[in-house]
């Protein structure tokens, strides 16, 4: 034992085992042939320790100890006695109890309970020692990225955010994604320990470019906008899908592979697709829409800077334009009747009525909206829209779709000026919330003077009307949405002075004066809540107020001011089902109840009109979609509307639609339309002086309309398509003016006797905007005549008034640096008017001459795009001529139209 302590040696141990064993110490014999066995390598040495191992074994009390791992320090009940060996160990031991005790470096130390140990046997004692750990939390972006702990190529542990648990010490983190730079971090892990690492990989770019033949068309990648083409784009390292989209084009999608440091190229060729939705209340194509549609561009609003709707509508096939100098009005295929205020065209904002309540009007001058900065394009459909819209889509509907935000938040302001020295300025804030939200604000001002008028009718009273024509106006618009939901508003202001004795009130008097205010807000609901199934719900509110003065003698009653107050609420829901891929089916409902239509009217003598006339509607429909053919589409419907002034209408339209080849596009078209007698022809009078409250002496029906239509299309080639059409309106129970204001006759409403037919026919060419290039040219010819009544009291009548026979245009635009300088034309030529002398018994009737009026501007771009400019002159041959007015004048039956006016309009956005 002695010399065992000196130098260790397995003989020795050997040795003492053998003794222990004689001495018969068997636990100690036990211990020292396990350590001689440990040691020796020579098989016929360890075959003798095995049987002297056996030979003792059944007076021994064995502990067989393995731990995983394995390695551990082995103590026997108290560490203090010093450790028996290292796991794996069997412990050879005196029978009784014992408790093991164990430790092991970066593990916590662990022990067994009292362990009964008997002689002969052997316990096994199995220990899975805990590990020492810290943790470590992760974090940062992009969200996935895999870590890996001091191997990169080892399996990734965890995808942040995550936590692992590490054992104390340095380690090399790394943090690796498909498409991103990897980032190697080195830690400290402290045992026990939370540590937080956090990362961010920066993506692995490559470069996209985006070129379009036409400028500012939409980027998206991956559904999210980027920018408008051309557009040299930064994008991760990895598979893309882009969306190229522009309005009044196709849309163009792309899958392309972006390679680290590389450049990808779109050169993209866009397809003209012009979209229109007041057809159908659905956004389709214009060649599948189911009436006569004509599409007025962004490009060309802003090349040819039309100011208003109604410049904006001149030389727009089968459309003709008056201005009486209170209210500018549009006539469509040869019907707009004079006084009547374009109430048989039905003006929208992105498909909300903007008509007034009180006599129907539509505003398409500076009395609608200060300017057209924010619209995108204007749709105009031809036609009866009643099945779609109710009351008033008698001639004709134009919608004004406005722009949404771009891809990024930003503002614009701009001034421009013409028309007689009149100003405008404006304003826009476009807020991009999020993919699907958004939000945008304008505002607009204008103002001014007018012209001078010279009319001979006053010659007795000098013929010059001076400082008499000015205006006023303001809007104010927006719109929210967020996905599904939208919420809309306007209010716009205008008071204009009129120049020429309204109403037969004094001649150029400054008082004489309309001041106009209309305001709406609308929320909607629009969404696809199944396949197949698209549900929109949509509630409004609207106002309108009217303030007119008018001068008089002090004998006829001085001052005379006259006031309407409007308001009405409404709501309408519709469902479109689609119960096969070439079917659809829409059906709605829409209620409206105008609880105010108030109208007062005094003059110095007293009050001669007060009265509130509220009233009801509602209204269902229904529209059926069949394309059994790729050919061939059918497309019929039907709306009933009910008033509380009158009862009930219905109206159908059918329409059928061809392709007979490629490139071919055959249309008939059929409907009815109507007009229902408004507040104003009901119940306006002037207490029995002069007129009457027609609802006291007569019963209004609404005026009807039905109108064929064929029209036929061809495209020869992706710019360039021709079109020709033909059709016919019959209008009937026209609401017309009676009496002649004398006790004996006093004024008032009535439906005539006398229908109005219209036949006519159009053609139009024209090359689609393409690359700063565009022409149309359009020729329109259309007779209107009363038809002779069977009944005996009819009157007998003449020509219909202010209806031209002949229209046409020709309008071009020419890129002469492109982008920086486009040069734009157009010349509207219309035929004459017969004035409003149209009844037996009326002075002669007269025609007005014939005109031509040429438009040109000068447009463009510069500051890459930021700034946009406009300069040019209308009616640069000055044109002098008239157009007829109503007989709310009685000394003219015409009224001078505008002369020369140059404008120039400025725009920056930031």
């Amino acid at each position: 034992m002695f010399s065992n302590r000196l130098v260790p040696n397995r003989n020795v141990i050997y040795n003492i085992a053998r003794a222990c064993e004689q001495l018969k110490q068997y636990p100690d014999a036990y211990r020292y042939y396990t350590q001689t066995l440990e040691q020796e390598s020579d098989p016929q040495v360890r075959q003798r320790i095995e049987e002297a191992l056996a030979r003792i074994g059944p007076g021994v009390a064995v502990l067989d100890i393995v731990t995983d791992p394995p390695g551990a320090t082995v103590y026997l009940d108290r560490r203090d006695l010093g450790p028996r060996g290292n796991s794996p160990r069997r412990l050879g031991l005196s029978p009784g109890r014992y408790q093991v005790l164990l430790a092991l470096d970066g593990y916590e130390p662990a022990q067994t309970d009292a362990l009964e140990v008997e002689a002969g046997a052997i316990r096994p004692v199995r220990i899975t020692l805990k590990r020492i750990l810290g943790t470590i939390r992760a974090a940062g972006e992009p969200a996935g990225t895999q870590m890996h702990v001091d191997d990169e190529n080892a399996p990734a542990v965890c995808a942040i955010p995550c936590q692992t648990s590490l054992p104390p010490g340095k380690h090399t983190l790394y943090f690796t994604r498909d498409g991103f730079q990897s980032v190697i971090q080195t830690v400290e892990v402290a045992p026990r320990a939370v540590l937080t690492v956090r990362t961010k990989l920066e993506p692995l770019q490559g470069t996209v470019v985006v070129s379009t033949d036409e400028r500012e068309a939409l980027v998206e990648i991956d559904g999210r906008p980027v920018g408008f083409s051309p557009a040299v784009l930064l994008v991760h390292a990895g598979s893309h899908r882009v969306r190229v989209s522009l309005s009044g084009y196709r849309s163009v999608e792309r899958q392309i592979a972006v390679l680290p440091n590389r450049q990808v190229r779109l050169d993209l060729e866009l397809r003209r697709f012009e979209e229109v939705s007041a057809a159908s209340r659905s956004t389709e194509s214009v060649e599948d829409a189911p009436g006569s549609v004509t599409i007025i561009s962004q490009n060309e609003l802003r090349t040819m800077a039309y100011p208003n709707i109604l410049e904006a509508m001149r030389g727009v096939r089968g459309v003709y334009v008056s201005d009486d100098r209170s209210y500018p009005t549009l006539g469509f295929r040869g019907f707009s009747r004079l006084g009547d205020y374009g109430n048989r065209v039905l003006v929208l904002v992105d498909g909300h009525a903007m008509n007034d309540n009180w006599m129907g009007s539509s505003y398409v001058g500076y009395d609608g909206r200060t300017d057209l900065g924010d619209i995108e394009r204007i749709e105009v459909v031809r036609g009866p829209g009643s099945v779609l819209y109710g009351t008033g889509a008698f001639s004709g509907v134009v919608n004004l779709v406005t722009r949404n935000t771009g891809p990024q938040s930003g503002a614009e302001v701009g001034v421009s000026t013409g028309d007689y020295g009149m100003a405008r300025a404006r304003g826009r804030v476009d807020l991009r919330l999020g993919k699907n939200a958004g939000v945008w604000m304008s505002v607009g001002a204008g103002r001014s003077n007018g012209r001078d008028y010279y009319l001979p009718e006053y010659a007795d009273e000098g013929g010059w009307a001076r400082h008499v024509d000015g205006f006023k106006s303001g809007t104010v618009s927006g719109k929210a949405w967020w996905n599904s939901l939208s919420l809309q508003w306007q209010l716009h202001s205008h008071k204009k002075r009129i120049p020429n004795g309204a109403y037969d009130s004094l001649f150029g008097d400054p008082r004489t004066s309309n001041a106009d205010t209309r305001a709406f807000v609308e929320a909607k609901f629009d969404k696809e809540v199944v396949r197949g199934v698209q549900i929109m719900t949509r509630a409004f509110a609207d106002s309108y107020r009217f303030h007119g003065a008018y001068p008089y003698a002090p004998a006829d009653g001085g001052l005379m001011e006259e006031r309407y107050a409007g308001a009405w609420a409404g709501g309408e829901g519709r469902v479109v089902v689609e119960p096969a891929t070439r079917a659809k089916l829409t059906l709605g409902g829409e209620s409206q109840l105008h609880f105010l239509a108030q109208q007062r009217g005094r003059s110095e003598d007293g009050v001669y009109l007060d009265r509130n006339d509220p009233f009801r509607m509602a209204a269902a429909y229904a529209l059926a979609d069949l394309t059994p053919w790729d050919s061939m589409r059918m497309s019929g419907g039907a709306r009933v509307d009910w008033h509380s002034t009158y009862g009930a209408s219905l109206n159908p339209r059918v329409a059928l639609i061809f392709r007979p080849y490629e490139r071919g596009i055959l249309k008939f078209l059929g409907g009815k339309a109507f007009r229902a007698p408004s507040v104003m022809e009901l119940y306006y009078g002037d207490s029995g002086a002069t007129q009457v409250a027609s609802a006291d002496v007569t019963h209004l029906r609404p005026e009807t309309l039905w109108s064929p239509e064929v029209e036929f299309s061809h495209r020869f080639s992706n710019t360039w398509v021709g079109m020709v059409a033909g059709y016919a309106n019959y209008i009937d129970s026209l609401i017309t003016g009676r009496g002649d204001g004398t006790p004996e006759s006093l004024f008032h409403y009535e439906n005539s006797l006398s229908p109005v037919l219209t036949v006519g026919g159009e053609v139009e060419l024209r090359r689609e905007w393409h690359q700063g290039w565009a022409v149309s040219g359009s020729y329109s010819l259309q007779r209107s005549q009363y038809l002779q009544s069977h009944n005996a009291s009819a009157p007998l009548l003449r020509e219909v008034p202010n209806s031209p026979e002949h229209l046409a245009a020709l309008k071009g635009s020419v890129p002469i640096i492109p982008q920086v300088l486009i040069a734009s034309t157009r010349v509207s030529i219309e035929g004459p008017r017969y004035d409003k002398h149209d009844q037996e018994g009326d002075p002669a009737q007269g025609r007005t001459d014939p005109a031509c009026v040429w438009d040109v501007v000068f447009s463009g771009e510069a500051a890459r795009g930021t700034v946009r400019y406009a300069i040019g002159a209308y009616n640069v041959f000055d044109w002098r001529y008239t157009v007829p007015i109503s007989r709310e004048t009685s000394r003219q039956t015409t009224i001078l139209q505008y002369g020369r006016t140059f404008l120039m309009s400025a725009s920056t956005h930031f």
